[in-house]
Formats: C-alpha cells, structure tokens, sequence
C-alpha cells in the first residue's frame, strides 16, 4: 500500500483505534515479534530503536493493545541471512535491516532495488518506491514469490566507497582495491565493472577486516558507518552515491494476510509513522555524520559532475547486462520510467 492511499485510511484508523480500545479488555493480546542486528536504546545512534518505538506506540494505541511489539534487536535471532529465513517461514513476524539482495535468494527480481545509479535522488526513490505504483507492484511480486512482503522501503541515505589506500576520484582510483560487498552478487558485479575486486565479508567482521587490511575499503551510508565506528579503519570516502541504502521493513506474508482488513490498516498506518520517524532522523543527522567521520581524520570527496558520469559509464552496459539476465528486460525498463516520471 503506497504512502498515499495509507493517508487516506488515517481517518479509518484512528475510528478503528477508538472502537477497539472500548473492547481491549475482551480481547487476548498478540505480541508481533520483530528482529533486527543493530543496536537498541539510542534515539540518534541507532535508527531501528527509532522505528521500533514509533511502530509500537501506533500500533498498540489504534490497536487497543491487541497488538504489542516485541523486539530483538543486535543480532539476538541470528544475522540478516537467518532472519530472511526466518521472515519467510513465519519464525518472525517482522524484520528490520533487510535488503534486496536478502530477498532475491527467494524471488530473483527483488534484486532490482539494487541496481546502482538509479535513483538521483533519495526523494525520488520515495516517490517511486513508497509512493508510486511500482513499490506496490514489486511489493506484491516479492510477496507472492518469497512470502515476505514488504512494508516500507527505507530510502534514507546513500551508500558510498570508502578505503585506506587512496582518494577515489574516478572509476579508474578504484582499480586493484580490495573492497568488502554483501554476499549480494549484483553489488559484486558494480565492484567488478568499476575496476576493483569484490571481497564478501559478514558485517560483524568488517571492523577487523579492514583494520587488518584483508579488504582496503566497503562501502556504505554515513550512519551505518558509524554504527561500528568504520571511520577508525578507513582513511578516504568519496560521496559518489552509487546506491541509496535501502533497508526494508518486511512482515511474513501469510502473517499479514491473515490480518482483518481494520487490523491491515493499522500495521500500515504503524509502519508509515515510524518510516517517517527514521527517516526523518537519518536525514538530519547525515551532516552530523560526515563531520564526525571527518573529524575522524577521514578524507571526504564530492566528485564533479563529469567525474560522477564515469562512474555511471562504467556500470551501465555491464550492469543491465547482468540484469537482464536475471529479471528481464520490462520490469527493468518499467523502473526506469517510474524514476524519470518522479524526477519530472
């Protein structure tokens, strides 16, 4: 459900938030469990406490408190790999942190999302994705394909290069660097075609990873940087924006269609509150974050416009190639008109 039609039911939810806090009392409570690896308990530090918080309080309160949140965050339930299983099985209602790269282990095409120089924009990405009908048609494929379906797409910031052996300025910079991916291939394919070589690393070990120069550098948004102090390890970053970190709040899919159509309005008008809420703060800390990471003594870099288009060259042909391969052609093409409807 785009953004938009969740507006219009707001009227909807709050009447159906009066009306079942009258009957509360009659009715058992379902705790809704939800997972996460980052940190809980920090407002400014730790975005998912933020979304977790907001959801809940919603949730409860147009609930009657038929509905409470329970959450586990740091990894408790296991890494994002387990948790998308998890999420698919039903093991957990709802998950935090995952990627399209997660979900294309269970519906290929997901990957789509992670197609890097699509969105110019984060609003763009949210007009597309959270506004528009293709974030509600992808959200439907996923869903009928993996049994998790999306609820919100993330679009808070983008993700970046960093390294600790030279300023990358162009694509040809990048050339021998050893730089950690996901196990997400099409992020390795765009590490490939820019000239480096992707080096899959789990998240908990990048720390020693690049302290111990196993890789040279990774790639990331500014916050999620700090969320384990990379900028100790990393000595350049360079804001070429090549992917807006999309983490997407999911809910197991026979979990939501099994909801009543008030109670489906609810989790919706849950989830637009707190993505709202996270986005919210990640937008207006980025400046914050960049100047802690240079303060750090990292070296930040804007490439120029003629710069930035060297590295959209050098990923376009071998990245659609890719692509194409994996999802096809139409639902690559229909993306794109999406995003240039929402640029004009």
């Amino acid at each position: 459900m785009t953004f938009i039609r969740k507006l219009r039911h707001a009227t909807l939810a709050a009447t159906i938030g009066l009306g079942t806090v009258l009957s509360a009392s009659a009715n058992a409570q379902t705790i809704v469990k939800f997972a996460h690896v980052d940190g809980e308990g920090d407002l400014l530090n730790n975005p998912y406490w933020t979304f977790t918080e907001v959801f809940d309080n919603v949730l409860q309160n147009q609930s009657g408190g038929r509905y409470k949140l329970e959450v586990f965050p740091n990894g408790q339930l296991g890494d994002l790999e387990s948790l998308a299983e998890q999420n698919a099985i039903g093991v957990v209602d709802m998950v935090g942190g995952l990627n399209a790269g997660h979900l294309a282990a269970y519906y290929p095409p997901a990957q789509i999302l992670e197609m890097p120089y699509t969105f110019p924009t984060t609003e763009v990405a949210r007009k597309v994705l959270n506004e528009g009908p293709f974030g509600d048609k992808l959200a439907d494929m996923i869903a009928e394909g993996s049994g998790v379906r999306i609820m919100s797409y993330l679009t808070g910031a983008f993700r970046n290069f960093s390294n600790s052996v030279r300023p990358i300025h162009t694509p040809e910079d990048m050339k021998g660097l050893k730089i950690r991916t996901q196990t997400v291939p099409l992020h390795m394919e765009m590490v490939k075609a820019l000239g480096a070589s992707p080096t899959p690393i789990a998240w908990a070990e990048l720390y020693s990873a690049l302290q111990t120069g196993v890789v040279d550098g990774q790639e990331n948004a500014p916050y999620t940087m700090l969320l384990t102090n990379l900028q100790e390890v990393q000595k350049y970053y360079t804001l070429d924006h090549h992917l807006i970190n999309m983490p997407l709040i999911t809910i197991n899919d026979d979990f939501y269609q099994g909801l009543s159509d008030e109670d489906k309005v609810i989790f919706d008008n849950a989830t637009q509150e707190a993505t709202f809420a996270m986005l919210g703060i990640i937008a207006a800390k980025e400046s914050q974050d960049l100047k802690i990471i240079r303060d750090a003594g990292v070296e930040i870099y804007q490439p120029t416009p003629a710069e930035f288009q060297q590295f959209v060259d050098a990923t376009k042909e071998p990245i659609r190639a890719f692509m194409e391969e994996k999802v096809g052609a139409e639902l690559i093409d229909e993306l794109e008109a999406a995003v240039k409807a929402a640029q004009e």
